[in-house]
């Protein structure tokens, strides 16, 4: 494998991890908010706890990735951002 297949194979798994997590920050956002819905506030802080370790998690992988190719995640993480900052607003 050369070098420039070495470097396209490697951003494509760093996009599906982005991905990956950001899917899986909106699932815990929907777990907080269950744990809120059942009277659970304790839950849901843990489980907003996690959520922001993968937004982290996320933005590391975007740093590695670079802005000229990590910009158009941009959107999401903002949606991933507002999200759980919604979520801990229900859990105050």
């Amino acid at each position: 494998m050369s070098q420039l297949d070495h470097r396209g194979a490697s951003e494509r798994v760093l996009t599906e991890l982005i991905e990956a997590d950001v899917e899986i920050a909106f699932s815990l956002v929907d777990l907080a908010e269950q744990c809120v819905g059942g009277g659970d506030v304790e839950c849901a802080g843990r489980v907003l706890h996690d959520a922001d370790e993968v937004l982290l998690d996320i933005e590391r992988r975007l740093d590695v990735m670079g802005r000229e190719k990590g910009w158009p995640f941009d959107p999401l993480l903002g949606e991933v951002r507002r999200a759980i900052a919604l979520a801990r607003s229900h859990a105050e």
